[in-house]
């Protein structure tokens, strides 16, 4: 009996983790197909991998540039923290 048991728990693990899988490849299967029609829309034809890499390395820019901004702004409140102008803002306010 333990080894229907142990049996059962096994196949059981493997149907969740079958399960997670085949829906993890689902949502990147529909993310991935979004991006081909956008791809497509812009550059009129079905993109190339030389298109791919281009695509992806101007987001990953635009990516770079949102996080420098963030930096800027964040160390622009640290200084202003640091040098006393936001303990005399948060008194005053």
């Amino acid at each position: 009996m333990d080894n229907l048991g142990y049996m059962f728990g096994y196949m059981m693990e493997r149907a969740t983790t079958m399960l997670g899988y085949c829906m993890l490849a689902a949502i990147f299967e529909k993310t991935i197909e979004a991006e081909r029609k956008k791809v497509r829309a812009a550059v009129g034809h079905e993109p190339t991998q030389e298109n791919w890499q281009d695509y992806y390395a101007l987001k990953q820019e635009q990516k770079n540039r949102q996080n420098a901004h963030q930096r800027e702004v964040d160390k622009g409140k640290l200084r202003r923290l640091v040098m006393g102008e936001l303990d005399a803002a948060a008194e005053a306010g």
